[in-house]
């Protein structure tokens, strides 16, 4: 049974953390746990979760806005979940920021976040919704709104995050699967197989490999291949929708080939990335940056850089296969974030360059920054359209005018094809011009002049590379702190690994450790304004007391002359001091 949770908003009159000393509660306020639970915690809206609770009359569940902010927290910290627990039932500053001021009340059993965990991803996979991610989108929504954050500039980049799967060889996964195809058939099928499967019908799938390693790895593969073809063929007839069936129907195709009846295993560039690295975790994919093999996923960040706003927050976030290419996550977040942002200039880096991309920012007259640019560079010495002017009109449309380096000015009209455009200088103009002989214009056989056809693709490349010189240029750089953002989000998992597998786990942790950095992002803003404004309130009272010394001094000058009249000081000393 749902129901909301207003604790919270209505403190007790007598509580355990009201018991502490003035001085340390005042500094709880102040820590973390004041801005977690006054910046994260009461901007959870827990309606949208009432869909995964009973509709029957029952016993209230564990808040939903607990049960967030306990992943959240989780998240954030790279706890595990009974060293979570350990911090939510005895650690004061972790109940202060889940809105339990005592305690004695507001407990939660491990038992019902792992049954909240499986209700979000069995939702997520039947409907494609993440409750945790649009409950926090709701949060940074309105943290937005509530300081409010410019959200004109927006910067992103990816990250790679390896799955909590280990780095198995292809024999590994072959052997791996035919072990679990083999425990889901009954005796009468494990007995037709006969010696076939008895090798690997008992021990794990480490001491099979043990034993198969004393031969070449080839000659085991075309009788691993013939076993798992009778399998898929006749165990897809009867229970085709087991998971460990359709597990071995993929590998098997993945991993195999059939060319005129003949079954051989896969080579060289014949392997995809998208082949499953492990049973383990069906979304997992491999991909090599940097040198370095990974087998998991990608995480992509959108975050605020507007100069004049004092700490940045994480608008957006994504979680797809490594193998997704930083142009489809930016074409993939754009629609979203011109939704929930007013951006018009999105900062990312050489990796994003793609013409969908270009053609997609238009409808939403967004300007792509970039770092630098993938692909082909300018010939040097020779003059590009990325060294022309190019004058648009009001709704940055295809070019009406272009002005060469030495400026040669033409207008532009559309071409014969559809996408192309022609701009014709007059042979005057470009006699003694770059244009003539280092330029890309081409002169007219029937006419005096000088004709520059080009693409509405081939401008907006121009335009890419204008406004990445004007960012090189630039004596304040936006993009690269997106960096120390990413780093914080990922400083939780261990080598960059997530403790967790499947799409729906590791995007709540992506998520609820993105949700953390925001929070911090505010905690610390707050208390370096209120830094500032202790310092203001200290020289301005110092200031207002600067009145006092001068006119002490007088006073203290007035008064040692008054006791000087008063008390004058004897010429001749009297005996009993002489004598001493």
């Amino acid at each position: 049974m749902f129901r909301n949770n207003d604790k919270h908003l209505q403190w007790p009159l007598f509580s355990s953390i009201d018991s502490l000393p003035q001085k340390q509660h005042q500094r709880l306020e102040q820590s973390w746990a004041g801005a977690f639970s006054h910046q994260f915690f009461c901007r959870i809206d827990e309606q949208p979760f009432a869909i995964l609770s009973s509709e029957q009359d029952s016993r209230p569940t564990t808040p939903v806005n607990v049960l967030v902010g306990f992943e959240t927290r989780n998240a954030g910290c790279g706890w595990r979940d009974e060293e979570a627990y350990d911090h939510c039932c005895f650690a004061v500053q972790v109940r202060s920021a889940l809105g339990s001021r005592d305690v004695s009340e507001g407990h939660c059993d491990l038992r019902t976040v792992d049954n909240v965990r499986q209700r979000v991803t069995q939702h997520t996979q039947e409907t494609g919704e993440n409750l945790i991610e649009r409950g926090c989108e709701q949060v940074t929504d309105a943290q937005i709104a509530a300081f409010p954050v410019q959200t004109s500039n927006l910067r992103m980049d990816s990250t790679l995050i390896a799955g909590n799967i280990r780095q198995a060889t292809r024999l590994q996964v072959l052997v791996e699967v035919r072990q679990r195809t083999q425990r889901m058939l009954d005796e009468a099928d494990q007995q037709r197989y006969g010696d076939e499967v008895a090798p690997s019908r008992k021990g794990a799938s480490g001491q099979s490999i043990s034993a198969l390693r004393r031969e070449d790895d080839a000659a085991h593969l075309p009788r691993i291949g013939a076993l798992m073809q009778r399998l898929v063929r006749e165990v897809r007839a009867t229970d085709g929708d087991e998971p460990a069936s359709q597990v071995l129907a993929r590998v098997f195709q993945e991993y195999f080939i059939v060319e005129e009846s003949v079954l051989r295993a896969r080579e060289g560039q014949e392997w995809s990335a998208a082949s499953l690295p492990s049973p383990d975790d069906w979304e997992a994919t491999s991909r090599c940056k940097h040198g370095q093999g990974q087998r998991g996923s990608v995480a992509n960040v959108s975050e605020t850089c507007h100069p004049e706003h004092p700490f940045p927050l994480l608008v957006n976030g994504q979680r797809d296969p490594n193998t997704t290419d930083d142009a489809a996550l930016l074409a993939a977040a754009l629609p979203e974030l011109a939704e929930r942002s007013d951006v018009d200039a999105l900062h990312t880096d050489g990796g994003s360059n793609r013409p969908q991309v270009d053609d997609l920012l238009q409808p939403h007259h967004v300007r792509q920054v970039q770092t630098a640019i993938r692909g082909l560079q300018p010939t040097e010495g020779k003059v590009g359209l990325e060294d022309m002017t190019w004058q648009t009109n009001a709704d940055n449309g295809p070019p009406e005018c272009v002005t060469g380096p030495g400026g040669q000015r033409a207008e532009v009209v559309g071409g014969r094809k559809a996408g192309r455009s022609v701009a014709t200088f007059a042979a005057s103009v470009c006699a003694d011009g770059p244009l003539r002989e280092q330029g890309p214009t081409q002169p007219l056989v029937r006419r005096a002049g000088n004709v520059l056809r080009f693409s509405q693709r081939a401008v907006n490349g121009a335009f890419r590379r204008q406004r990445c010189a004007e960012e090189r240029a630039a004596e304040r750089h936006l993009r690269p702190a997106v960096e120390a953002t990413i780093r914080a989000i990922t400083h939780p998992f261990r080598n960059g690994k997530a403790p967790v597998r499947g799409r729906p786990r590791v995007s709540m942790l992506r998520i609820g450790s993105a949700a953390m950095n925001n929070v911090r992002q505010i905690s610390r803003c707050q208390r370096s304004q209120e830094a500032a404004g202790q310092a203001a309130e200290g020289s301005q009272k110092a200031s207002g007391n600067a009145w006092k010394r001068p006119v002490l001094s007088s006073c203290a000058a007035l008064w040692s002359r008054v006791r000087a009249l008063l008390c004058p000081m004897p010429l001749v000393q009297p005996a009993w001091a002489c004598s001493r």
